[in-house]
């Protein structure tokens, strides 16, 4: 059985789980978390981060290492366009979710939930400065990227829809939501998202974390 290590909250591990349940791919999930990692994690993560995947072919680590490999390995149930112009322009939206959004919406995240789950508290203030000047930075780019209907690359969703919308998750589990107003169309675009059968699914798993129905 092919294993997952990390736990569903993390951003990076959901774009995998995403991935997988997209492409309907059997895997075990083995929880590792940022604060707990098993003795001998560094043979399976050099790095000691989560997401690391293991099967019968490969050990790797990183959440876009391990998309790939199964884009690569399992074709069916395409994430990635088809295009070399569209590919990089996918693989550049992940860069930007994996980067400028994990540390900003990770930000918000961390303080407000996270801490909580460990028993430590949150500085709010943090979390108002970010709100207040860097997620408006996010909004306002990714408000002149998405389309008006769909998804980034047409009808399906993809690995960069995929990055995107797993740290909105989060920041919707810190109690933050997009303006519709002031970005209507990357609200619009988020909700579209998270109708997606798997993206409901992993949303209503996330709950369970919360003791929510």
């Amino acid at each position: 059985m092919s294993k997952l290590y990390g736990v569903p909250l993390s951003p990076m591990v959901r774009k995998v789980l995403l991935a997988l349940e997209i492409k309907q791919l059997d895997y075990e999930l083995v929880p590792v978390t940022p604060f707990m990692k098993p003795k001998g994690f560094e043979k399976i993560s050099p790095l000691k981060k989560i997401p690391a995947w293991e099967d019968d072919k490969v050990t790797i680590a990183d959440s876009s290492v391990i998309c790939e490999y199964l884009e690569d390995r399992y074709p069916e149930q395409a994430l990635y366009p088809k295009t070399p112009e569209e590919k990089a322009r996918a693989r550049w939206f992940e860069e930007y979710a994996d980067t400028a959004m994990l540390q900003v919406l990770g930000t918000v995240f961390f303080e407000r939930v996270a801490k909580k789950l460990i028993n430590q508290p949150a500085d709010e203030d943090k979390v108002q400065e970010v709100l207040q000047t860097k997620l408006p930075e996010i909004c306002g780019y990714l408000e002149s990227q998405v389309p008006e209907t769909d998804f980034l690359f047409g009808g399906e969703v993809q690995l960069a829809d995929i990055a995107l919308a797993s740290h909105f998750i989060n920041l919707i589990h810190a109690g933050v939501q997009i303006d519709s107003a002031e970005y209507p169309g990357l609200a619009a675009y988020i909700d579209r998202i998270f109708q997606h059968p798997a993206v409901a699914h992993r949303i209503a798993e996330d709950k369970k974390v919360f003791g929510v129905k």
